[in-house]
């Protein structure tokens, strides 16, 4: 990713580098090609060791000697151990001499092509032991020559010639020659003793933790932000910018995130945390905060306007803290379309910024709101870096080293990445040597122009074990703020043999892979994801790091790769990514298609949540086979749906990931792959079954096929001995495809799902299963088909499960569909002391649960759809001793679907750490609950009708209570209708609200009241909802207490008439409450008279609520900021005193006021709306004749009136001059617009400002009124205005004219549009049956980015004389309805273009009689990646001679007979020209999926 340049950081005093660094006058982390040279070429040593571990293959030498190329292979060992000994020296010389750096620069790539050509020989070797081993087990010579078919014919006189070996080989001999003839003139010098050998010592075990320090020094910027986050400054736009400005690695992240997390910000209703990086794409960082914000991936497939749209509505009325961390853009425009949607939000909205260059600062917000983070305090780095160094020793035992390590933070400049990297570079090291090693580095004295990264982390990496530097480098190929999965990373790792497992070594390449990682981690060159704790990512400078150490060997293709700044590929590069787009033409590749030489080819991100994205076919059936050397291939979330049998020709690869594509099958050749290390196939749910010859993959280690729809396995899928991961296995009907095949992979490890376990016929196949040997397997899943035949034998049933029994080894168990009457005793017994989850699922003959009570570490357990059950008793417990209570770890416990249980019975000593209990359409259930629960935290009961016991009392720990449709359950205790426990503590709700108490009751039809011991018993419940409790009349008598309550919802109470009995003010409602909400109560006729007393109240909602008539005359709270009514249809009046009448009225503060169905409402009550009013949303009112008066004397930005046909006219008063909304549709006897949105003079500044106007179905409606449109008026919208006078010149400032969209539709009336609209952006006109647009009030919109002009039948003017190829600003342009009788878009000039080339987007449709495109030169549009062409009967061609552009990605055709003919797949005359489109549907369906 290319870096910002020196000039955008701040020059301020307190960022100053030289301040800090005095003898560096570096940059932070800019790499020139020097650095990337003087550190790349240390991984060279890690390659050399390479090679020697593959030439001391005692089999690749003998295939050598076969082949009579062992002599050269003995003489490239010979120089290389020469080159060895001096290789350390070299690469520190190369800092400083130009020659070495040049001699070892052509070393590395040389190595690079040693390696390919050492690889050729192993592949001929594996295959030929594979033949080897198959031909030993045929009987026959059919057999023989189906062994020798499917691994395609060998023929060792032909190894050669297939691989050009033997000019290869003399080319490599004679470059390692001139290689070693040129190191006798370098002056290098032989490493002695341990010296050498020091780099490639194991690292120790480590454990995978994610690592994460105390933060040192920063309480003091903690309390300055928290301040002023605290602030409240006047802003229009309700929202105000912090930031926090410094150098890279300074801590900036660090102190965003400690105030994000602080207690203050929890008074948002929303927060969001986006990673901005260099690349200020406005749009995806628009998704980004609205998936933040609702914690989804709620901007799916929507454009960017609907997702503005959304996030803006999202956004409306509440208060967002969001961080935007690691700005780099100084585009004030970029900025503006960015915070559009935040000019709706809640009025002390804070938005933070992190940022190296202070000018970003200024440009997004007040200077005085800006804090420059300084670097930290000597003795602050100094604990940053003693808790990495010292985190597992006692420093008062090594006062020496801590003498070292403070000169050592004196240099790293208060930097405290710098300090933490460094500190874990030393955590390991014990001698003083070491550190004073690392201390005296000629590293700190490089000058700028030969290092450009932190010296600190400069050494961090050249200490790395030369394992760890290969590893680490790798990495090269993600982008910043890439969230790295560890187990995918090291199989990666894996793939390019970056993982050199020892003879000695005991551990798994995988394991020796996790430590690896840990190590990096533990030395901060992975740190936690802040988004998601199981992944880890990469401080911006650590991935500069990590791009200069592997220079010019790996390559990032950027999403957006028009303006990639990377654009060509070095013919030096091995390993390669690419973001992947959502439509992914050939030309996107382009960088990759004279390169041959590629390891690594990945889309990215290689995890994640699918996504449909397209790519085109040529990728997988031209690109990808040229990469004859690749190692690791990934095209996962691709809509692909064949793969080409030229996928087997890639004999090298070891990682293939085809997860979440569209394949039904792969290609029989896949099993060539004999290096094939991992294969992923998950979710790939069309894929239907696995190439029959798998068994050839004698290298595979990791298979997962979770969410495919395979039937059964393979054949010989048990010949996969290597098998490590196996997600799935499918127990086939065919005998010689059954469950024994099990029997041989004695190293799966981690997950396996076996299913179909009924077409197991015979039990000794279960038991040469073999699971019990499995000891690495820690999640099993044994699963029968739901839909079985009852008649299926319960005896066999029961011996196969018995015979199933897995190592005690094991973590998890879910046992699914059993149709054995009974369960094994292996479940219950106590040896099994890892298992810490259960699940028991639909085996509905089970008359009994197992005794599972006795399990030590058991920790969640899962019953449901038991039919069977009737009782749970004692037995479920086990049996008691005074050693083992029940369930003693056990803290998570769901019965669900249980239809027949009606008991329960338990021992007082049973559940002593259950925190969650959750018991769900349970309808028989009629016994009571466990009691003296006291670890219970959450405790829900729903849909168990019969239950009408008390609930448990003893619950000292209890948070959250839910009890959802229990009609009969009649709670009692000491006589009290209702008394509910005490709850303690904070836990999250089930809306989203934090640290609130929570309960929550419905369905309880006998509960009529809150009785007073409700008080006592819920002293801090905060939030309290009540749903469908059919006989609640009332919630109190005499006030319903709750002192703390900040949230009541009542839902669905039919019967509820008021909220207490006694209405008195200094009673009733908790006056902490904050949100009253009332939905669905048919009865309620009044609210509290005292409700205006309610000082905290700052949300009001009701909801369908027939009978209400009117509000309290004393008006609302004063600190109320909005109030929604819905649906109240005998509401016909508001309290007077909600309205002001003279300037001391004491009236609320409203910001948000929305009636939406108040059929009965006829007016508002006298005198003006609170001067807070921000929004004002009218709908559905059938009788409302007027609006307030002096409407003008609020605050009003938003005003919204729909469908109340009753409304005659607007108030006489001017607009409100805050207002940017007015959204006017459906009032059909609105004769007049309001006067104030005409301006009669320009610089008047009480004229309301407007932005938007939309008029829809407005019959009645003649003109606009006298005057102009608004200056700041940006869009206006008019749809089915019949009698509406069309706009005109005379309405728009000429010199002053901010409208940029026009949408005119079923406007009669309009015959032109004015010849003003200069800035116009987006112009939509639509069935507007007279228009007759001229061509030279197009020519004039050179602004124009979007046309639309559709159903306008009286158009006359051809399309050829419109002169829209001098619009240069035009991306989309949508045609359709006219020109009715045009057999072509004829062109008579034919050396002008029809079309800007500039398009993006065409729609062509309606043409009835149109027959050709040809003059639309569609070739000349190089921009255009979507072609839309519908409702053309007679269209038969559209394909320019010259092909469709490069760069069209998208193409639909429907209701086009004749072209759908000639575009059909593999038969029309036009499929192969567009074949390579990405996404191509023909009506509504994607080719490439027929």
């Amino acid at each position: 990713m290319p870096l910002p340049s020196a000039e955008a950081f701040p020059t301020a005093e307190p960022l100053s580098l030289g301040s800090i660094f005095p003898s560096l006058p570096f940059a932070l982390c800019f790499p020139l090609q020097n650095t990337m040279d003087i550190i790349g070429d240390a991984l060279l040593s890690t390659t050399i060791e390479f090679l020697f571990d593959k030439l001391a293959s005692s089999d690749l030498m003998k295939f050598a000697r076969q082949e009579d190329v062992h002599t050269e292979l003995k003489k490239w060992e010979k120089q290389l151990q020469s080159i060895r000994e001096e290789l350390d020296d070299a690469e520190k010389k190369q800092i400083t001499q130009e020659a070495v750096k040049s001699w070892v620069f052509d070393l590395r790539v040389l190595a690079y092509d040693m390696e390919d050509i050492l690889d050729e020989f192993a592949y001929e070797v594996m295959r030929r032991k594979l033949m080897g081993a198959e031909a030993d087990e045929a009987s026959t010579s059919k057999i023989r020559r189906f062994v020798s078919s499917c691994c395609t014919s060998f023929n060792p006189t032909h190894v050669v010639r297939n691989v050009k070996t033997g000019s290869k080989i003399r080319e490599i001999t004679s470059r390692l020659q001139d290689i070693s003839d040129r190191k006798a003139g370098l002056g290098l010098e032989k490493l002695r003793g341990a010296a050498a050998t020091s780099a490639w010592q194991r690292p120790p075990p480590t454990t995978p933790i994610a690592y994460e320090p105390d933060v040192y020094g920063r309480d003091e910027d903690k309390t300055l932000v928290l301040d002023l986050l605290r602030k409240v400054e006047p802003n229009e736009n309700n929202v105000s910018v912090i930031s926090i400005v410094g150098l890279g690695g300074v801590g900036k992240t660090t102190l965003a995130r400690l105030v994000y997390n602080d207690d203050l910000a929890k008074k948002f209703e929303l927060k969001a945390w986006v990673c901005v990086t260099d690349v200020f794409d406005v749009e995806n960082i628009t998704k980004a905060i609205l998936n933040s914000v609702l914690n989804s991936d709620a901007s799916g497939s929507l454009d960017f306007q609907q997702v503005q749209r959304k996030l803006k509505d999202t956004l409306a009325g509440k208060t967002l803290f969001l961080i935007l961390d690691d700005v780099w853009n100084e585009n004030y425009c970029n900025w503006d379309r960015l915070r559009a949607p935040f000019s709706v939000v809640g009025k002390g909205s804070k938005v933070i910024v992190t940022t190296r260059n202070k000018n970003v600062a200024l440009m997004m917000g007040a200077p005085q709101n800006v804090h420059e983070l300084n670097p930290l305090s000597e003795d602050a780095c100094w604990f940053v870096f003693e808790k990495h160094a010292f985190e597992h020793r006692n420093i008062n035992a090594y006062p020496n080293l801590e003498s070292i390590g403070r000169k050592i933070v004196g240099k790293c400049g208060g930097l405290p990445l710098a300090a933490k990297a460094l500190g874990g570079l030393l955590r390991s090291k014990h001698r003083e040597e070491e550190w004073e090693r690392v201390l005296n580095s000629k590293i700190w004295d490089l000058s700028s122009t030969e290092c450009e990264i932190l010296p600190a982390l400069w050494l961090s990496y050249h200490y790395l074990p030369s394992y760890l530097k290969g590893c680490f480098a790798y990495c090269a190929i993600f982008p910043k703020d890439y969230e790295y999965d560890s187990k995918t990373l090291v199989l990666l790792w894996m793939a390019e043999g970056l993982i050199q497992q020892l003879n000695t070594d005991s551990q798994t390449m995988e394991d020796l892979g996790d430590n690896y990682f840990c190590e990096l981690l533990s030395r901060s060159f992975f740190q936690s994801s802040g988004n998601d704790k199981s992944c880890f990512v990469m401080h911006d400078l650590i991935c500069d790091l990590a791009r200069v150490a592997s220079g010019e060997i790996s390559f990032c293709l950027e999403d957006n790769f028009e303006s990639n700044r990377q654009s060509t590929i070095s013919k030096e590069t091995r390993h390669s990514s690419f973001i992947r787009g959502k439509f992914d033409v050939f030309k996107k590749f382009k960088a990759f298609q004279e390169f041959e030489h590629l390891r690594t080819f990945v889309a990215l991100p290689i995890h994640g949540t699918f996504t449909k994205c397209f790519v085109t076919s040529l990728v997988c059936d031209c690109l990808v086979p040229k990469f004859r050397q690749l190692r690791v291939l990934s095209l996962s979330e691709y809509m692909i749906f064949k793969l080409p049998d030229s996928i087997g020709g890639l004999k090298h690869l070891r990682y293939l990931n085809l997860s979440f594509t569209q394949i039904k099958l792969l290609p029989d050749s896949v099993t060539n792959l004999c290096n094939l290390q991992t294969l992923i196939l998950s979710n790939c749910e069309h894929l239907t079954r696995l190439p029959s010859n798998i068994g050839n993959l004698i290298s595979l280690r990791h298979l997962n096929v979770v969410g495919c729809s395979l039937q059964e396995m393979p054949q010989h899928i048990g010949k996969l001995k290597k098998l490590q991961t196996l997600s799935d296995f499918i127990v086939s009907k065919r005998g010689f495809l059954g469950i024994k095949d099990l029997k041989d992979l004695s190293h799966l490890r981690g997950e396996i799902c076996i299913s179909k376990l009924e077409n197991v016929v015979d039990v000794q196949d279960a038991r040469d299963a073999n699971l019990k040997t499995k000891l690495n397997v820690e999640r099993l899943s044994m699963i029968w088909s739901k839909e079985l035949d009852v008649s299926h034998d319960e005896d066999t049933e029961m011996e196969v499960l018995l015979s199933l029994q897995p190592h005690t080894n094991l973590k998890e168990l879910r046992i699914q569909y059993y149709r054995g009457r009974k369960f094994p005793n292996w479940m219950c017994d106590s040896s099994y002391s890892k298992l810490v989850a259960l699940s028991l699922i639909g085996c509905i003959r089970c008359i009994s649960l197992p005794s599972v009570g006795q399990l030590p570490f058991l920790k969640k357990l899962v019953i449901k759809k038991m039919d069977g059950v009737k009782s749970v008793g004692l037995e479920f417990e086990g049996q008691v001793s005074l050693r083992a209570t029940p369930f003693q770890c056990l803290e998570s416990l769901w019965f669900e679907d249980m239809k027949e249980w009606k008991e329960w019975c338990w021992s007082t000593k049973s559940f002593s750490r259950l925190r969650q209990l959750e018991i769900k359409n349970c309808p028989r259930l009629i016994k009571k609950l466990p009691t003296h629960l006291t670890s219970l935290v959450k405790l829900s009961i729903e849909n168990c009708p019969e239950m009408m016991v008390p609930l448990p009392t003893d619950l000292p720990s209890l948070e959250e209570l839910n009890i959802y449709y229990c009609p009969e359950m009649t709670p009692q205790f000491d006589n009290h209708e209702f008394l509910l426990m005490p709850l303690r503590g904070a836990s999250r709700s089930a809306i989203g609200i934090t640290s609130h108490i929570y309960l929550e009751v419905s369905g309880i039809s006998q509960l009529s009241r809150l009785q007073p011991e409700f008080k006592q018993s819920l002293p801090r419940l905060e939030l309290l909802e009540i749903d469908n409790s059919g006989q609640l009349q009332c919630l109190w008598v005499d006030g319903l207490g709750l002192g703390n309550l900040s949230c009541l919802q009542i839902l669905s109470c039919d019967q509820l008439v008021s909220l207490g009995e006694e209405e008195e003010e200094e009673q009733g409602l908790p006056y902490n409450l904050r949100h009253l909400e009332i939905r669905k109560c048919d009865k309620l006729e009044k609210l509290p008279h005292g409700l205006p007393s309610y000082t905290s109240l700052a949300e009001l909602i009701i909801e369908d609520c027939p009978k209400l008539v009117s509000f309290p005359e004393k008006g609302f709270p004063l600190m109320l900021r909005g109030l929604a009514i819905s649906n109240c249809e005998s509401l016909s009046r508001l309290p007077d005193r909600m309205m002001m009448r003279n300037s001391s009225n004491n009236v609320c503060h409203l910001e948000y006021l929305e009636i939406e169905e108040c059929p009965s409402l006829i007016c508002f009550p006298q005198g003006r709306l609170p001067t807070t009013l921000r929004r004002l949303l009218i709908s559905n009112c059938e009788k409302l004749e007027s609006l307030p008066e002096e409407i003008n004397a609020c605050a009003l930005e938003q005003l919204i009136i729909e469908r109340c046909p009753s409304l005659i006219g607007f108030p006489k008063a001017k607009l409100p001059p805050t207002l940017k909304k007015l959204w006017i549709g459906e009032c059909e006897k609105l004769e007049s617009l309001p006067e104030g949105i005409m301006h009669h003079h320009s610089n008047n500044t009480t004229n309301c400002g407007l932005q938007i106007l939309d008029i829809l179905e407005g019959s009645s409606l003649a003109s606009f009124p006298t005057g102009k449109f608004p200056s700041t008026c940006k869009s206006i919208m008019m749809d089915n205005c019949a009698q509406l006078l069309p706009i005109s010149e005379e309405m728009f400032h000429c010199n002053n004219n901010a409208l940029e969209e026009l949408s005119i539709l079923r406007l009669p009336n309009l015959k032109t549009i004015p010849d003003c609209l200069y800035n116009l952006k987006d112009l939509r006109i639509e069935k507007c049956e007279n228009l007759d647009l001229q061509p030279h009030l197009l020519r004039n919109l050179t602004s124009l980015a979007s046309l639309q002009i559709t159903n306008c039948e009286n158009m006359k003017v051809p399309l050829s004389e419109w002169g829209l190829a001098r619009l240069t600003s035009l991306r989309t342009l949508t045609i359709g309805g006219i020109f009715l009788e045009a057999t072509s878009f004829s062109n008579h000039h034919h050396d002008l273009f029809l079309l800007p080339t500039t398009l993006v987007e065409l729609c062509i449709s309606s043409f009835q009689n149109l027959e050709s495109l040809a003059f639309l030169s569609l070739q000349t549009l190089t921009s255009l990646r979507k072609l839309d062409v519908f409702r053309c009967p007679k269209l038969q061609s559209f394909m320019p001679r010259e092909g469709l552009p490069d760069m069209l990605s998208e193409l639909y055709i429907r209701d086009c007979p004749l072209l759908i003919q000639r575009c059909s797949k593999e038969k029309g005359e036009d499929w192969p020209k567009i074949a390579r489109i990405p996404c191509v549907k023909i009506d509504g369906k994607l080719i490439l999926e027929q």
